[in-house]
C-alpha cells in the first residue's frame, strides 16, 4: 500500500480519516459513532466518483456502531456496475455482524482479500 496523504480528510478526536492512493480509497482510524457519521459520509463523497475499484482500510478502527456499517454496506451497493469496494483490516466480530445480516451478499463488496460477490 502507498502512503497516505500528509493531510487527512477528518481529523477529529475520535476520528482520521486520510485518503490513500495505491490502491485508491481510505484509511478510517478510530471511533465511527452518531457523533462522527457526517464525516465519514463526507470522506466517501470524496472518492465516491474515482473510477475502479476501492479500498476502505479499516484495521485501526477502533469502534464501528451499526448506522456506520450500513454507510459502507451502502456505499459499496452504490458503486458503478463492476466496481468493487473492499473492507480490509475488518475486525473479525464485524465480518461476523456482516455475515449474520446477509450483507456479505451485497453486490461490489469484498472482505478482506475474498470476495464475497
Amino acid at each position: 500500500m502507498e502512503a497516505a496523504d500528509a493531510e487527512p480528510l477528518v481529523r477529529t478526536a475520535e476520528l482520521r480519516i486520510t485518503r490513500i492512493r495505491r490502491p485508491p480509497g481510505l484509511r478510517i482510524e478510530g471511533v465511527v459513532d452518531v457523533h462522527t457519521h457526517r464525516h465519514l459520509r463526507g470522506a466517501l463523497d470524496v472518492i465516491a466518483s474515482v473510477e475502479g475499484d476501492l479500498q476502505l482500510e479499516l484495521s485501526r478502527l477502533e469502534f464501528l456502531d451499526l448506522g456506520g456499517l450500513r454507510m459502507l454496506i451502502g456505499f459499496a451497493r452504490t458503486r458503478n456496475s463492476g466496481h468493487r469496494v473492499e473492507l480490509t483490516g475488518l475486525a473479525p466480530h464485524l465480518r461476523n455482524v456482516i455475515a449474520l445480516v446477509g450483507w456479505d451478499e451485497t453486490p461490489g463488496l469484498w472482505l478482506g482479500d475474498h470476495r464475497v460477490n
